[in-house]
């Protein structure tokens, strides 16, 4: 390749999409009169109402909305938008309307809500919607209905503008009063007479600069059903303005008279006597597992009667807490006199209980259905595990749920707390996924997008699209976003986001030599020096906070030295190429030089003027085994056992949280102690199960109790701690991709023991089916179905593709294949 053609000098047209003429942004008219006093929270209706001959063959429409729209086409609800997006590269959504629409008047009906400000999904520009459907008739020129000045909007003041954000990462409660919400507003005989005429600007020249189709499917929606009540309780109510339901709720502990130690199923309608003066009767519904998703209650009750409802992932002795600082997942009805369907419009959660309060002096409110508008990511195959283990198989089930509930239209950190799509939680993700379904979308979406994030100086934000401003950037974030390209083409084969995003990914490693003391290491990087939260809440982290030479990030450092010098050995560049090997080998040198204690036989956390740390971790000697030391090397048994053994005395090492996981455990794998990485896991996993959860959790523990006596909790939902799902093919059967979608793979099992374990992992080729089942002391039947058009490898022996079955037994030097 010439270097006039390199990516770094030439750039192809960016993918973009192009409104037609008439298409407008609009809005109501009070509420853009000017670009730079916008309204915040402000929720709108808009309607269309058009004519059509006959039967559409065919109709789909184009949707955008800053920042959240709900469409309905004839009174059908559709779908909910748009996909998380940098305005400077906006997604727009597509939706096929064709069973919706009808002979004669048809009606598309929104209802829109404008942020006004940044979440962590979402970075507001102006209140803005853009529809556009095109509409196929038998022996017709299609017919297009644009948004423009022709549409009638009306301001929805059953929201509650002032009402209190969730967090600082999600927009507002729903606080609604359901006598403000016109009736039957979204069918096309709707009488909108009193509505006014939208205002239009053109879509060109707007703070959206380039449009594109979303490339990521639409989620897939179902509705579920509760499965009944745990808890039921009174509250002594404390009344507070709206604005301040948070601390309103936080300050009614309720006290519960019955609990349940499972959930007592809903048989009919379940009823809530009128509460007494002052209090509100508390019901806590129990939905059986965390999903995802918009509450659904069908209520019948008396103008005026409030529900206010709190979500929660976990209970904390039968109550709902609340974060006063970053997690405030409420919301509230005011309800009119008669039977109700309550639907969040905008602020989906993930949370396995429902607690109400309800307050209803007025006379009794009776549930008629407690349910869920559940929503997912689709996927069209997934993994599957069958293990003789019972506890492995459930540790392998919470994984493959959390990682499904962290798929929406990004991976997210978290489906309940935050909602974001971070980097390094990303990346892991990501790689858990490449195993699980093999559906590469996500991962490039989140290539692209934490790439837009990127500064003049090269350093890329660590969560984004982000309009959140609250902390700096994280620097092993920023590592992980160059790594997580090899990732993507080390499981899909496709070069060309790296041949894109190139000059970028020169850019960001750049950023890291301003920081290079004498000897190539990394020292005072500057920003959030996050590297893993340890392994309890308190008292129990990395020491990588003093700034200096932290060991981790170094090591981080070098695994993007080693993904830049393949990468520049892709692209033809040989100056690149060997100025990354060079600086590799001397930060390779300089860490085993200043960061090892021989004393201890590890590598410790940090430096800081000249002195070692006393904290020795996980996460920082995992990285060494994995990037530093080949399995041979002469330290890496002193790391094994003084780190990883669970033997060794000596100060205590602290633990890499669910987030290192998958790092651990590959780190074990690669020097031959698979079967300690799966006790680490089935230990810290394991504690999950006995707590009864569903998911994989942020931290080892959910809640905790701080110094002050207060109870602190994390996420329940954190998809980052899915890694066992990996463990499994990495680990337990030995996997390891050859070429992309392992149309070729190398096995080398290690079945640590178990009796029976088998499992299938779906690629683009079809599923490849694996199972070791033991036959006798150390003695294994490998079991193998490979797909036409795979092939793998065995102890060095070709594997073709069929169903087969090989001996393997278990000798000094691990695993043989058997004559």
């Amino acid at each position: 390749m010439s270097i006039a053609n390199s990516s770094r000098f030439k750039r192809e047209p960016g993918r973009t999409m192009a409104w037609r003429e008439q298409t407008q942004l609009i809005w109501h008219p009070d509420e853009v009169e000017t670009h730079y006093e916008q309204p915040a929270n402000a929720f709108c209706y808009f309607r269309k109402t058009f004519g059509l001959s006959g039967q559409p063959d065919a109709a789909r429409v184009l949707l955008f909305a800053d920042s959240r729209y709900m469409l309905y086409v004839n009174g059908n609800y559709v779908g909910r938008g748009p996909c998380r997006s940098d305005p400077r590269e906006q997604y727009v959504d597509e939706w096929d309307i064709t069973a919706h629409l009808r002979r004669g008047k048809n009606v598309i009906a929104v209802l829109a809500l404008y942020y006004g400000y940044g979440t962590g999904q979402s970075i507001s520009r102006i209140p803005a919607l853009a529809v556009e459907a095109a509409i196929a008739l038998p022996g017709q020129e299609p017919i297009y209905v644009h948004s423009d000045a022709g549409w009638k909007c009306l301001t929805a003041d059953a929201w509650l503008r002032s009402a209190p954000r969730i967090n600082g990462c999600q927009g507002p409660m729903e606080i609604v009063d359901m006598s403000l919400v016109p009736g039957n507003w979204t069918a096309a005989d709707y009488e909108d007479k009193a509505w006014v005429q939208a205002k239009g600007r053109g879509t060109r020249l707007s703070p959206f600069w380039n449009w594109v189709v979303r490339d990521i499917p639409l989620l897939e929606e179902e509705e579920i059903h509760a499965a009944g009540i745990i808890n039921t309780g009174v509250a002594t109510e404390l009344p507070l303005p709206p604005e301040r339901l948070h601390h309103q709720i936080h300050a009614e502990q309720p006290v519960l008279q019955e609990a349940f130690a499972c959930a007592q199923a809903l048989e009919g309608d379940y009823t809530v006597p009128a509460s007494l003066p002052g209090q509100a009767s508390v019901v806590t519904f129990d939905f059986g597992e965390m999903a995802a998703g918009y509450l659904q209650l069908e209520v019948t009750g008396s103008e005026g009667d409030i529900l206010d409802v709190v979500y929660a992932e976990e209970l904390w002795e039968g109550r709902a807490l609340l974060n006063m600082n970053n997690n405030r997942p409420i919301d509230r009805y005011i309800l009119a006199e008669g039977r109700h369907v309550l639907e969040p419009a905008f602020a989906w959660r993930a949370f396995r209980y429902a607690q109400l309060r309800v307050r209803n002096h007025r006379g009794p409110v009776i549930f008629h259905r407690v349910g869920m508008r559940m929503r997912r990511y689709p996927l069209e195959h997934t993994a599957s595990l069958q293990c003789s283990d019972k506890r492995l198989a459930g540790i392998w089930d919470i994984s493959a749920h959390t990682l499904r509930l962290c798929m929406q239209d990004g991976f997210l950190d978290s489906a309940s707390r935050e909602q974001q799509q971070w980097m390094g939680d990303g990346r892991w993700q990501a790689v858990i996924n490449h195993y699980y379904s093999g559906d590469s979308r996500l991962h490039r979406k989140l290539l692209r997008q934490v790439g837009q994030s990127q500064d003049w100086t090269g350093m890329t934000k660590a969560r984004y699209p982000d309009g959140h401003h609250n902390y700096p950037p994280i620097p092993s974030f920023c590592l992980a976003w160059i790594c997580s390209f090899r990732d993507y083409v080390q499981y899909t084969g496709d070069t060309g986001l790296l041949q894109e995003w190139w000059p970028q990914l020169l850019l960001a490693i750049r950023w890291f030599t301003a920081y290079e003391n004498e000897h190539g290491l990394l020292e005072n990087v500057p920003y959030w020096p996050f590297i893993d939260w340890g392994d309890g809440a308190r008292n129990t982290t990395l020491d990588v906070n003093r700034g200096g030479i932290v060991t981790a990030l170094n090591l981080q450092y070098l695994e993007g030295l080693q993904t830049m010098d393949e990468f520049a050995a892709r692209m033809n560049e040989r100056d690149a190429q060997q100025l990354f090997a060079a600086k590799g080998a001397r930060l390779k040198a300089g860490v085993a030089a200043w960061l090892w204690n021989g004393e201890e036989g590890a590598y410790v956390d940090c430096r800081v003027d000249g002195a070692l740390s006393g904290t020795i971790s996980e996460p920082a000697n995992a990285l060494a085994l994995l990037h530093l030391h080949g399995p041979d090397d002469e330290r890496v048994p002193r790391i094994f056992r003084r780190v990883f053994s669970g033997r060794a005395g000596g100060a205590p090492v602290v633990g890499g949280s669910p987030y290192f996981m998958l790092v651990i455990g590959r780190a074990l794998s690669r020097i031959g102690r698979t079967g300690r990485a799966l006790e680490l896991i089935m230990s810290r996993y394991g504690a999950m199960l006995d707590a009864g959860s569903t998911t994989t959790w942020e931290r080892w523990s959910v809640f905790h109790r701080q110094a002050d006596g207060t109870i602190a909790y994390s996420s329940a939902s954190h998809a980052w701690g899915a890694s066992p799902i990996v463990f499994v093919f990495e680990g337990i059967f030995g996997l390891r991709p050859l070429a992309p979608g392992f149309r070729r793979f190398e096995l080398a099992p290690a079945p640590c023991g178990l009796e029976q374990i088998g499992a299938a992992l779906p690629t683009p080729h079809g599923e490849i089916r694996m199972a070791l089942r033991q036959v006798g002391v150390g003695r294994y039947a490998l079991e193998l179905a490979i797909p036409e058009g795979c092939s793998g490898m065995l102890y060095g022996q070709t594997l073709a593709a069929g169903a087969q079955t090989i001996i393997i037994e278990e000798q000094a030097d691990g695993f043989r294949r058997l004559p």
